[in-house]
């Protein structure tokens, strides 16, 4: 199996590193610092795909999701420049030259205005970064990390400038007119210019602000603030700027998001959502008019209506100021009755879900089609023999402009992970200090320039790089995940490896639980009726149950299948060897009757039972005619699976692949998470896509246990298994009609306890009515107070 090579069906992009960037946190001066952020971050190429967060807001529980599927390449902490620091507290430098005079303090003001400045709240800005890049695990080794900081100047933080890719002027919203909520509103939508000034007569009112936050175009405000800038002038933060393009990958629906709220969490919330959920409006202000929402978001391309939400009010005042705005719209009437066509719905952070992924990738250099040799593993990873020669995207100079390469394998999705970082996704002999690599959307990135050793006037192989990576399998990362915790195979994991081994793959194996054959292989099982079948075409041995082929074709199926059909499945599990053919015979020294594979019958053959050698003659076999019948056993592996109802999880991750959208999900059979060296959880089933981990519990009752506490303990088995592995969903599974009122009651009470506390929580999914015509799988919702 480690020798077995196939070919990788890639798919290339070139992006702009996603930027994350930590700034400082002032109460009376938020507004100012989150600005100068912007600044910073809209100077940089592919800051349209980054964003700012106040360092006090880094662990607020309403923004850990939204930056988890932001995917940022690096986490920054912002360290400004003297000038910026001057102009939100004036004076400072004049405390910082103290007595200077002459050329000695235009000298030193001009060294201080330039530098970096080290401000009394870099400790905080420092320990949140570098906490937010270990709960990330964004693109650094345990050794270092690539780049840690943000300054004024691009160059200084090694980051590639807007101005030296873009082809067009751009322009931002000056940074000292940048000092309420509103203005940081709109300055949020087009960039910060940190260089800019405006005349005392432009600085726009409120009321202008707002209309700039609520209006379609997003630069008819930035126009007004620069009347004399080109006709071809684009905002700062415009991925046209950037050659950059939003693409929308794995059936992407944008939902219009609404934040409101003028909090510093609102502010990075509302970032966040725009990148992770599609458009997004952040209305800072109290009281909005009655047309802020069904102006903007009228119908965004059909996906229904604009939530509202926020991160600093509950979700009771946000419904109450909806209602109040709502309240106060033009009304409409058709023929005398009032439409009432709410434009809107209020909901909280923690339910805004969006299927499939957005990234701004390069407009001229993504899903290029790449092909690389790999070898395949024994444990189902595969590994690239060779390097992907480096290219340079057009627009591009390799001397000068940093990127991110993203390798996509459709049918091997590699799920953002924290621990799918560096060594993890190398292959063997590789050199793992040559580029910081990752997982990201979906599959493998990292950045386009090596890191290591490169001797002076090496050509542009020798400087770009081309590293050698593997992609994991499901079952190496999940032991990775649960490190230092062991995880192996349960007993049901083994049987189902074995079977798919036989069958070729998961698939068929699901298509065979799915399938009339699982009701066919059923009747091989002990203790089974056969009251359509021939007395004497099947035989209860000792050790299994063997039916003749008459047998088989006398027995019912859903739907029916003829004896041609019946025919050809039985003589193709016979070749897999889910079957296998021979003769039920006796013995002439003990009464025992055994089965014999085709294989190991000969004239002269040994019983199994006393080792007295027999011959094959017409006393030997068990009906009394002139030639012997074909028998057929079931395989032992198989026959457990079917008398332990693994028909359900089967059926359950047929399901869910179904459903699943773009890339093909990675499926696990049933494992078990040691701790202390004992199990103390099994998991029947696991699933990975493009952007999450799915553990799943299947049952063929309604219920998880017993009772009350049985079903506590086993949820919160299955709850440690997800925390244990950073799952990001748990799907409850069950054969009936749908779960019993005590299963949903306890989990309902669980995840709001989890939420109340701000604990690790996973989505938790229920899926009724598996192998069925029509299962429904439905989100659970935590329990109201």
């Amino acid at each position: 199996m480690a020798d077995e090579f196939r070919f990788v069906a890639l798919r290339a992009f070139a992006r702009p590193p996603r930027l994350l960037v930590v700034v400082p946190y002032v109460e009376a001066e938020w507004v100012h610092w989150a600005a100068a952020g912007l600044g910073a971050l809209s100077q940089v190429w592919g800051g349209c795909a980054g964003a700012v967060v106040p360092a006090s807001v880094v662990a607020h529980p309403s923004l850990a999701d939204l930056m988890r599927r932001m995917q940022p390449d690096h986490v920054l902490a912002y360290t400004p420049s003297g000038a910026t620091v001057e102009a939100i507290r004036p004076g400072v430098i004049d405390q910082m030259v103290g007595d200077l005079e002459g050329e000695a303090r235009v000298q030193s003001e001009a060294f201080v205005r330039a530098e970096p400045w080290h401000h009394l709240e870099a400790l905080e800005v420092e320990q949140a970064a570098a906490g937010l890049r270990e709960r990330l695990g964004v693109n650094a080794t345990p050794e270092m990390a690539q780049e840690t900081h943000l300054f004024d100047d691009p160059a200084r933080a090694r980051l590639t400038a807007l101005t030296d890719v873009g082809i067009r002027p751009v322009l931002g919203v000056p940074f000292p007119l940048v000092s309420t909520p509103s203005a940081l509103a709109y300055a949020a939508r087009v960039g910060v210019d940190l260089d800019g000034a405006a005349a005392d007569s432009r600085i726009p009112e409120e009321a202008r602000w707002q209309e700039g936050v609520t209006q379609q175009a997003s630069t008819s405000l930035l126009d007004w603030l620069h009347p004399s800038s080109p006709q071809d002038t684009l905002a700062m933060l415009d991925p046209t700027a950037a050659r950059c393009a939003r693409l929308e990958r794995d059936r992407f629906q944008a939902e219009p998001v609404v934040v409101l709220g003028d909090r510093p969490e609102d502010f990075a919330l509302a970032q966040l959502a725009n990148l992770v959920h599609g458009p997004c409006m952040w209305v800072p202000w109290p009281d909005p008019s009655a047309m802020t929402i069904t102006g903007r978001f009228p119908r965004w391309r059909g996906t229904g209506l604009p939530r509202v939400t926020s991160a600093s009010m509950p979700p009771a005042e946000v419904e109450a100021r909806m209602h109040t705005m709502w309240e106060r719209r033009p009304r409409a009437f058709v023929d005398g009755e009032e439409v009432d066509n709410k434009a809107f719905e209020c909901v909280p952070v923690n339910d805004l879900r969006t299927s499939g992924q957005s990234l701004y990738v390069h407009d001229q250099a993504w899903d290029l089609p790449r092909s690389l040799p790999a070898t395949i593993l024994p444990d189902g990873s595969l590994e690239a023999s060779l390097g992907l020669p480096a290219e340079v995207p057009p627009g591009l100079d390799p001397t000068r402009d940093k990127w991110q390469v993203l390798l996509v394998a459709a049918d091997h999705p590699v799920p953002p992970h924290r621990v799918l970082t560096g060594e993890a996704l190398y292959a063997q002999r590789s050199n793992p200090w040559e580029t910081f690599v990752r997982a990201a959307d979906g599959g493998i990135t990292y950045s386009s320039h090596r890191f290591d050793f490169v001797p002076k006037g090496a050509s542009l192989a020798g400087t770009l790089a081309a590293p050698r990576l593997r992609w994991p399998s499901l079952p190496s990362l999940l032991a990775m995940a649960a490190a230092p915790h062991p995880v192996q195979s349960s007993p049901a994991g083994k049987r189902t490896a074995v079977a798919q081994r036989l069958l070729g793959s998961r698939t068929a194996l699901e298509n065979l639980a799915d399938g009339p054959g699982w009701d066919l292989l059923k009747t091989f099982l002990p203790r089974q009726q056969h009251p359509s079948q021939p007395k004497d075409a099947w035989w209860a041995l000792k050790t299994s149950v063997v039916m003749s082929f008459r047998a088989l074709a006398a027995t019912p199926t859903k739907p029916e299948w003829t004896t041609l059909q019946r025919r050809a499945q039985v003589d193709e599990w016979t070749r897999q060897g889910v079957l296998r053919r021979g003769l039920a015979l006796g013995c002439q020294e003990c009464p025992a009757f055994e089965f014999y594979p085709l294989e190991e019958v000969t004239q002269h053959y040994r019983c199994r039972r006393c080792s007295a050698d027999n011959e094959l003659i017409h006393e030997r076999w068990k009906t009394d005619t002139s030639e012997p019948e074909w028998y057929y056993e079931l395989h032992p592996a198989i026959a457990e699976l079917i008398d332990k109802n693994a028909d359900v999880p089967l059926q359950a991750t047929r399901h869910l692949r179904q459903q699943a959208r773009g890339m093909r999900l990675l499926v696990g059979a049933e494992f078990e998470i040691l701790r202390d060296g004992q199990p103390f959880v099994e998991i029947d089933f696991a699933l990975a896509g493009a952007d999450e981990i799915w553990l799943g519990e299947a049952k063929k009752g309604p219920a998880l246990g017993e009772n009350h506490r049985d079903i506590k303990r086993e949820l919160g088995k299955l709850l440690n298994g997800c925390k244990t592995v950073a799952a990001h969903r748990l799907i409850l599974a069950t054969a009936a009609p749908q779960w019993n009122t005590a299963t949903t009651t306890v989990a309902r009470q669980e995840l709001h306890g989890l939420h109340t506390a701000g604990k690790y929580t996973p989505d938790i999914y229920l899926l009724s009515a598996v192998g069925t015509a029509a299962p429904t799988l439905e989100l659970l919702t935590p329990a109201q107070t």
